[in-house]
């Protein structure tokens, strides 16, 4: 399969720590993405099935997959799913495309009906600029849900997990991560930093904004508020 990263640990993609796997190839281009370095096909490295599972399971931790647009590699999507599985991970897909025209579009693409069998939560639809204002913890704009997969087939209509309106993370060096609508909450801490968006493959050189937008508070002052450690995959 074509990927262009795996990073971890991550505590702004799904419920943290989990290490997260950004697959290379997007035909949705959003207006305004911040992974457009992901949408060529072509780019990245490609990396057999069953290699990028071993570096996932090697680090311990639940596994979200974001991109570029993993479904843009259904059936790849699916076996790496059914590795997973197996081992018992978590697992949380995000999709440019809604849960429903994922529906409507699997009798014709082979492993996109496994994956959201297989999968424990999608988080689903565009992102759209206009929108990342409240967002939500783990999502990049309004309109996207995360959709309970087992419960959804189970009840026969979509079910979403409640994430609530703020995510808190503490991590083993004392930082606090949250999004930047708890800024005037946690600012008295300690100093901030911005750190990683969802769905971002790394820290980007912006000014400190409110919305949407996470942020690690050190809880000691003058600590460093670093959340985020990009690690070379061991191969």
């Amino acid at each position: 399969m074509q990927v262009h990263s795996i990073l971890y640990p991550s505590y702004v993609d799904g419920p943290g720590p989990r290490v997260v796997l950004f697959l290379q190839g997007c035909p949705i281009r959003c207006p305004g993405c911040q992974n457009r370095h992901l949408w060529d096909p072509k780019g990245g490295k490609e990396i057999p099935v069953e290699e990028v599972a071993r570096r996932l399971l090697t680090t311990g931790l639940p596994v979200t997959i974001s991109g570029g647009e993993p479904f843009a590699q259904a059936r790849e999507l699916a076996e790496l799913l059914h590795i997973l599985k197996e081992a018992g991970v978590h697992v949380i897909v995000y999709s440019g495309f809604r849960f429903e025209v994922l529906l409507s579009i699997a009798g014709a693409v082979p492993g996109i009906m496994t994956t959201l069998h297989l999968a424990d939560v999608l988080v689903d639809g565009p992102f759209i600029a206009s929108l990342k204002e409240g967002a939500g913890p783990y999502r990049g704009s309004a309109n996207q849900r995360a959709i309970d997969l087992p419960a959804t087939f189970a009840a026969g209509e979509v079910v979403e997990v409640d994430w609530g309106e703020l995510a808190v993370s503490i991590l083993p060096d004392g930082s606090v991560v949250s999004q930047a609508e708890a800024t005037p909450v946690l600012k008295s801490l300690g100093p901030s930093q911005r750190t990683r968006r969802c769905g971002e493959t790394c820290a980007a050189s912006t000014p400190l904004k409110a919305g949407g937008r996470t942020y690690a508070f050190a809880l000691a002052p003058g600590a460093e508020a670093n959340a985020f450690i990009r690690r070379p995959a061991k191969g």
